[in-house]
């Protein structure tokens, strides 16, 4: 006897994840399968936005297999035209959930390291703009968590912040529209930056599903220096007060010397000239800094400019309504 089916009306919101993907065939189904598994703890409806960065493996052809089982979980696809890295495919993936209905959206990366456990929990958090996913245990060497605890306290050096997170988060409809229109380089730097409200859960950090892990070294510097950047402002400012400062201390010192040299006649010690020498250099080489951090500052705003666009295929996009059996 056939199943009767009815339009299916829902009055909760729906929530977007946004996925990025690179080279993840061996997992990505099994990553897709413990979402859905957590999203049955929900009784809202999702559209999982896959971010297939070129991949060179299979992921993309996995990804056209797949099917949610239950009819709130759609699953879309985007293929972006050429390969833009992690952060990139992230904003590509919030540049189409901002053309989607979507009162959430929840960023988290596909190689199963960010547990999809903790979204029922996320969702809980229903009044913030911001809700950060605070990482908990790490499993990398002991190296790499030496070097991560040394990039943490640098950061905090300078912007006076605490990076203790990912991009494993959630964000409201306002907080995509106005990433959509103004760009990121490193997602969790430019979400601390924010003036929103915020909140944090706590959730330890999952083994991959498959692979290594692509955040090496090399990987943690470019993460460390684009982090950086977003804060490129307070990091122009503390240059720009140190050369203050310097100047401030120079000029005491040259006017020392005068002081010694043409009113005390007294002879001038010559630590005294090769530390003053020291601090022009050093002054100098403040204020060097200063200036080209303008210029490649601009040079970043200009570009952010010109790429505020999709460059991403629709490969599958289930978004007219489900049915569910009467």
């Amino acid at each position: 006897m056939p199943l009767l089916y009815k339009s299916m009306t829902l009055e909760m919101p729906t929530v977007a994840i946004v996925t990025p993907c690179f080279n993840e065939g061996a997992g990505i189904l099994d990553f897709l399968k413990k979402v859905e598994t957590a999203l049955k703890r929900t009784n809202e409806q999702f559209i999982i936005i896959t971010v297939d960065d070129c991949s060179q493996d299979n992921t993309l052809e996995q990804l056209r297999n797949f099917q949610f089982h239950s009819p709130l979980h759609q699953l879309h696809i985007l293929s972006l035209h050429f390969n833009v890295g992690h952060q990139g495919a992230i904003y590509q993936g919030l540049l189409y959930a901002s053309t989607l209905n979507v009162a959430k959206v929840i960023i988290m990366d596909s190689d199963g390291e960010d547990d999809p456990d903790a979204i029922p929990e996320l969702l809980q958090q229903k009044d913030f703009s911001i809700v950060e996913v605070k990482r908990g245990k790490r499993a990398e060497s002991l190296l790499f968590q030496i070097c991560y605890t040394l990039y943490k306290f640098i950061f905090h050096l300078i912007t006076g912040k605490s990076m203790d997170y990912g991009n494993y988060c959630m964000i409201d409809r306002d907080m995509v529209n106005r990433i959509s229109y103004t760009s990121f380089i490193h997602l969790p730097a430019y979400l601390l930056k924010q003036k929103a409200t915020k909140t944090s859960i706590q959730n330890n950090r999952q083994k991959r599903i498959s692979g290594k892990s692509k955040m090496g070294m090399q990987g943690l510097l470019i993460h460390a220096f684009k982090s950086l950047i977003e804060f490129g402002e307070d990091l122009l400012m503390m240059f720009l007060k140190l050369f203050l400062a310097i100047s401030v201390l120079l000029l005491l010192l040259l006017g020392n010397i005068f002081y010694q040299k043409f009113i005390a006649k007294t002879a001038i010690l010559g630590w005294f000239s090769t530390l003053t020498i020291g601090l022009l250099n050093l002054g100098m080489i403040c204020f060097g800094f200063f200036i080209i951090g303008i210029l490649i500052l601009n040079l970043i705003h200009q570009q952010n400019n010109r790429t505020q666009k999709n460059i991403y295929s629709i490969i599958k996009n289930t978004h007219e309504p489900k049915t569910l059996p009467s």
